[in-house]
């Protein structure tokens, strides 16, 4: 008898890795051979894996005492502990702001922090890091000729964006600004890729505010946990 076609075996082998428990079940199926490594590391495999198996919680980031590890009996404090003790979350590896006052976190996704400068003219410095690799990247501010305005917005608050599932790089991110008047809700995005902002839309566009209106009210849910995609996702920084 033939033996079975490379590609099937490899379709086998990824519906058995689908099927782990857990990523450190998976990082370790990794390690049994270069076959199974290949596998698993392939970023179609992990985007189906993680669809599968959301990432636990391993704490809280906050942006006066840092980070809050999960805590026995919770299942995730060994590898909460581990990232606390190896991850950098006073961001003292972030360059300043220019107004040399300090960051603070506003955002946590994908094991990425967004941090925004504590005071601001118009709108906030922002920047992007991981506090595991220590890399980070400073957003240039939103040009002049998209943030001119007659008054400061009276609420300005910037979130990460989900990684897109036709992304093909997943080390690249996005960053959605959301400048609120009182008359009208402006919203600015930042590519990674292109380094540069982009106007969406805002004013008196009901189709805007409706997009948005909602992930705007839900910032104080979201803003400020950190996952185990820190540990396992195998994202970074560009």
């Amino acid at each position: 008898m033939a033996p079975p076609a490379p590609h099937l075996v490899d379709e086998l082998l990824e519906d058995i890795f689908l099927r782990l428990p857990t990523p450190a079940a998976l990082a370790r199926a990794s390690t049994a051979s270069p076959r199974f490594r290949r596998i698993i590391t392939d970023r179609s495999f992990l985007r189906r894996f993680r669809k599968l198996h959301p990432p636990p919680l391993l704490g809280f980031a906050d942006e006066r005492a840092g980070f809050h590890p999960a805590e026995a009996p919770h299942p995730s404090a060994p590898l909460a502990r581990a990232l606390a003790d190896a991850a950098d979350f006073t961001y003292s590896f972030v360059p300043k702001p220019s107004n040399d006052h300090s960051w603070r976190p506003c955002n946590v996704r994908d094991g990425r922090v967004l941090l925004e400068s504590s005071r601001y003219g118009t709108f906030r410095e922002l920047a992007v890091c991981d506090p595991l690799s220590q890399r980070y990247v400073l957003l240039p501010p939103i040009p002049e000729h998209m943030s001119v305005q007659e008054q400061r917005p009276w609420e300005f608050r910037s979130i990460l964006a989900p990684i897109a599932e036709e992304d093909e790089d997943e080390t690249s991110f996005k960053v959605i600004c959301f400048a609120d008047y009182e008359t009208k809700l402006d919203v600015f995005v930042f590519s990674s890729i292109t380094r540069q902002w982009w106007f969406v839309g805002g004013g008196g566009n009901s189709s805007i505010m409706k997009m948005f209106t909602g992930t705007l009210a839900s910032l104080h849910l979201c803003q400020n946990r950190v996952y185990e995609a820190f540990c396992i996702s195998g994202l970074s920084l560009p």
